[in-house]
This record gives C-alpha cells, structure tokens and sequence, in this order.
C-alpha cells in the first residue's frame, strides 16, 4: 500500500499548532490548502484537536509549584517518622511485656512467702484498700492509653 502525502502537510500542521489557521496563513499556502483534499482533510482534523485541547486545558486547574512541594515535604517528613518510630515501639512492646512478666514473678515469689489467708484476710477486713487500689487502676488506664495511641 502507498502512503499518500502532501509536501505542505507539515506547513499546515505549524500554521494550525501556531494558530495562523485559516485567517493569517500566506495566499500560496490558503490557495494550496483549499485545492489540496489531503492538507484540508489534516487541517480540519487538527485544528478540532487543537480547540479541544485548548477548551481541555481551560478546566484544568493546576495547583502551584510552591502547595505540590509542601505537600510533598510533609508526605515525606511523616514517612521519616514513621519509620524512625518502629523500633521505639518495638522496644517499648518488649520493656512492657517485660515489666508485667518481672510484676508476675514479684507476685508469685511474696506469695510464697506470704500467708495468702492472711493477705486476703487483710483484704476483706479492710475494703478500702481493694477500692484503693480500683481506683488507681482506673485512674491511670486513660493516662496509659494517651501514650500509647498519642503518636498515631
């Protein structure tokens, strides 16, 4: 199959990108142009790509350079801080997890040197240290959940 081709396909294409089409080309080009069913035929096809591009490119609402960098910087800030903040709670899990098994064992070593009648004798003659103790459990939870979801 032969290509079919204009030697003024390409000047029509400029004068249309550069927006000369049809009202400021020269006479040889318009007369060419007019008699020439290839360069009308790329002519009329471009310039409606050119007025759609055009109309596309007036909705377009690009935001500046200067929002797209802060943006950018604050995504990445909160990347370094999200990673730099694995192995703090990392560690933070293990030293929990090593104070209630270090509180478990306390536990379990008075309570074999203790009297457990005795220390639950205690508790039930006197009620106010159980609700003593309640309330600074209840007390402290909300203080002990601030820290931990504080820096999600």
């Amino acid at each position: 199959m032969s290509r079919v081709e204009c030697k003024y396909e390409s000047e029509i294409l400029d004068a249309v990108a550069s927006g000369r089409w049809p009202d400021r080309l020269d006479a040889e080009l318009r007369k060419h142009a007019s008699s020439c069913s290839i360069c009308s035929e790329v002519a009329m096809v471009s310039a409606i790509y050119r007025d759609e591009c055009a109309l596309a490119m007036d909705q377009v609402r690009v935001p500046s350079a200067g929002l797209v960098w802060w943006k950018s910087e604050l995504r990445a800030r909160r990347e370094a801080v999200r990673v730099a903040s694995r192995p703090i709670k990392l560690v933070t899990g293990i030293a929990g997890t090593c104070s209630i098994a270090v509180l478990a064992l306390a536990i379990l070593t008075l309570s074999k040197q203790l009297d457990m009648a005795a220390i639950s004798a205690f508790v039930v003659a006197q009620p106010i240290v159980l609700w003593l103790v309640l309330a600074v459990i209840l007390a402290l939870t909300p203080v002990a959940l601030y820290f931990v979801y504080s820096d999600e």
